[in-house]
């Protein structure tokens, strides 16, 4: 509606603008007929002075003194500003239909010039105004949009961070309750306290990644590259998986060694995640690959994991902070919307791009291509 608004407001400047042009192209026309009107009396006056110092017919007097009558004819045109054109008809004896004063064609096609040039001159501006105020107000509904956007964005982080951290304190507190409240073996205190240990890490990691993905985002996180090895690095990361006694799945990896310049601890996070992610959209039996690939680009690592996979409208999405996908409310799998952000943010330091397409027949695959520190 209001771009609407917009193009009927200036719709209404154009048609005001072109009416005025018309009606100062009309005001012209009618200024010239009338000078040449004004002139041709002015002739006839002078005719008439000389036809009653003669005592003859009017064409006579005419000729008596025709070059003093063109002289008094330019004269007359430049008083006016204006180029006439006299013609003289011999075959009447009326003094006012013995000369005819004709405007000019050439005043005619200049002022018909003046108008189109000033009709363009409107229709440009008017048009280009337009254009840009209806791109200034495109621009700013999709500002607002993203505003709006990053509003419900963090809304979910925060549900999300919420249910994040109130699930591993509400398992520390039970287990710290049952083991103050009940008397029990050593197994299962060991049990109950290595799940207390374990929640407390989720903790902790959770924390991390928040604080990381704070200083990062600020640029103040200092990247320590130095050469190692990225397979054994990911190896060690998955390892950490396949500790995690709800993981069922495996690892399928190339026995390559691919050695890179880059920052341990945050690359360390980056495989982490996307592990992380393949184990909780794909299930805790899920069979993960990572393939090692080197081509002129650079080296490119696939993640590869057998999920339901994502939709390919949301391939670029996935990467922004805060985003995760469907709905907060409705969702199952847990996460705060700042693994993948993280993951972009590092690699974009290492000079490394990262992608996300099909894994067909299912599931997904993140590709990270290793530009300019591949030894």
């Amino acid at each position: 509606m209001v771009i609407i608004y917009i193009i009927a407001v200036f719709g209404w400047w154009l048609y005001s603008f072109v009416s005025y042009t018309e009606k100062e192209y009309q005001l012209e026309y009618n200024n010239l007929k009338l000078n040449a009107l004004v002139i041709k009396n002015g002739l006839i006056e002078y005719i008439e002075e000389k036809q009653t110092e003669v005592q003859t017919i009017p064409y006579e007097a005419f000729k008596a003194a025709e070059l003093e009558i063109r002289k008094k004819h330019q004269e007359l045109n430049n008083r006016y500003k204006v180029r006439t054109e006299l013609i003289v008809i011999n075959s009447t004896s009326n003094l006012h239909n013995l000369l005819e004063v004709r405007i000019a064609p050439e005043e005619f096609r200049a002022i018909h010039r003046n108008f189109t040039k000033k009709q363009r001159a409107f229709y440009s501006e008017v048009i280009f105004f337009t254009i840009l105020v209806i791109s200034g107000v495109i621009w700013v509904f999709g500002k607002l949009e993203s505003l709006l956007n990053l509003n419900k964005m963090q809304n979910n982080f925060l549900l999300s961070v919420t249910h994040e951290f109130k699930t591993p304190l509400t398992a520390i507190k039970l287990s710290a309750q049952t083991l103050q409240q009940r008397k029990m073996d050593d197994e299962m205190r060991g049990v109950l306290i290595q799940q207390m240990v374990n929640n407390s890490d989720r903790l902790d990691e959770l924390l991390d990644n928040v604080l990381l993905a704070t200083r990062i985002d600020g640029k103040s996180y200092q990247f320590d590259m130095h050469k190692l090895d990225i397979t054994e690095l990911i190896e060690r990361s998955a390892q950490l998986q396949l500790c995690e006694p709800h993981f069922k799945g495996k690892f399928n990896f190339n026995e390559d060694s691919m050695m890179i310049m880059g920052d341990e601890i945050s690359l360390k996070l980056v495989f982490s995640n996307l592990f992380q992610n393949a184990i909780k959209y794909a299930g805790a039996e899920s069979e993960i690959t990572v393939s090692y690939q080197v081509s002129e680009s650079g080296l490119t690592v696939s993640v590869s994991d057998n999920g339901r996979g994502i939709d390919e409208k949301e391939y670029k999405a996935i990467f922004k902070k805060f985003y995760r996908v469907g709905d907060e409310n409705v969702r199952e799998t847990k996460g705060t919307g700042l693994g993948l952000f993280l993951v972009k943010q590092i690699l974009k330091s290492h000079k490394a791009e990262i992608t996300a397409q099909s894994n067909k027949p299912m599931g997904t695959t993140f590709n990270i291509t290793f530009k300019q520190n591949l030894l």
